[in-house]
């Protein structure tokens, strides 16, 4: 596996860069594929996909030319149970075909009554409009081992904690990081504030920063996690708060969860020193759109996004 240098570029490169996140539960490899070309030629700096996909994303971008050193690779790990890591399934015997949740899915991954499992993201917003209890949310199989073994660049492994077990977060934290105690990567724990006060969470950092120990450390705030679909300012308002607090307890911060148009420019607003993850905000920009349009409105956002936040390449 090939290991990013410490050396090279230091852990404050992620001030003022824009993450592009896939989706951890997105599988569909060419989606994912033409998707981060297109934002790799835009100017993006992280690339946040999951582990299904990376190794075919690094392959297909060398051979389109881009040099992998000049870029960020994250993938994301689920502790059991966070949002991140489900899938949802439809109960063909309750299905009525009334098509809401087709109607609502962000990741066109319903015609009921199937699921393409390679699209759903388990966002719920299917499972929230069934009115016949049709569609099942399940925890999904994440084969972390066998991912370790493959000839991949990473750069970044961030764990999403969002659940309401605290004992199981750092437990499961620690066996993620004795997996990589021979990997030099940065750890990036990934939680928003729905299961969590103030206090826990600025104990639980600081815990999960100690567990850690010599490996590079931030935090993704995740204000309003799978919101960035929505182009209004409530929407960021939740994230930009979040990572607001997160670094004042003395973290570098990329901002996830409802990030939009808007999130930048609030974030220039407070002073807040950070990066911006983008997820299903930046991918509804792009999709089905040619590929001079789609460049041309992914290099404005990104070049516009990386002004507001005064990015500085490292």
């Amino acid at each position: 596996m090939l290991h990013w240098s410490m050396e090279h570029c230091p852990i404050k490169m992620y001030k003022g860069k824009f993450k592009l996140i896939t989706g951890l539960g997105s599988k569909d490899k060419n989606k994912v594929k033409d998707l981060v070309l297109v934002w790799m030629k835009a100017g993006a700096d992280i690339f946040d996909t999951s582990i299904d996909v990376m190794p075919y994303i690094q392959s297909e971008a060398i051979k389109a030319g881009f040099d992998l050193n000049k870029y960020t690779f994250c993938v994301s790990i689920p502790v059991k149970g966070d949002i991140h890591g489900k899938k949802a399934k439809i109960i063909k015997e309750k299905c009525t075909l009334c098509n809401q949740c087709k109607n609502v899915c962000i990741d066109c991954a319903i015609n009921p009554p199937e699921i393409d499992k390679l699209r759903c993201i388990g966002c719920s917003r299917c499972q929230k409009v069934c009115g016949y209890n049709a569609i099942e949310i399940y925890d999904d199989e994440i084969e972390f081992d066998e991912f370790l073994k493959k000839d991949v660049k990473l750069d970044m492994v961030e764990v999403h904690i969002s659940i309401k077990d605290i004992e199981k977060i750092k437990n499961d934290y620690k066996k993620i990081i004795d997996k990589l105690k021979n990997i030099n990567c940065i750890m990036s724990v990934c939680l928003n504030r729905n299961y969590f006060s103030n206090e826990t969470v600025k104990e639980l950092l600081f815990e999960l920063k100690e567990i850690t120990k010599d490996k590079p450390f931030i935090v993704q705030a995740d204000g309003n996690s799978m919101n960035g679909g929505s182009e209004d300012l409530s929407s960021t308002i939740e994230t930009i708060a979040f990572g607001n607090f997160v670094k004042n307890l003395g973290y570098d911060v990329v901002l996830s969860g409802g990030t939009n148009e808007y999130s930048a420019k609030l974030a220039n607003e407070i002073n807040l020193d950070c990066s911006i993850g983008y997820g299903s905000f930046a991918r509804k920009m792009t999709e089905a759109k040619e590929e001079k349009e789609a460049l041309k409105i992914a290099s404005d956002f990104v070049k516009r996004t990386k002004s507001l936040l005064n990015a500085k390449q490292c």
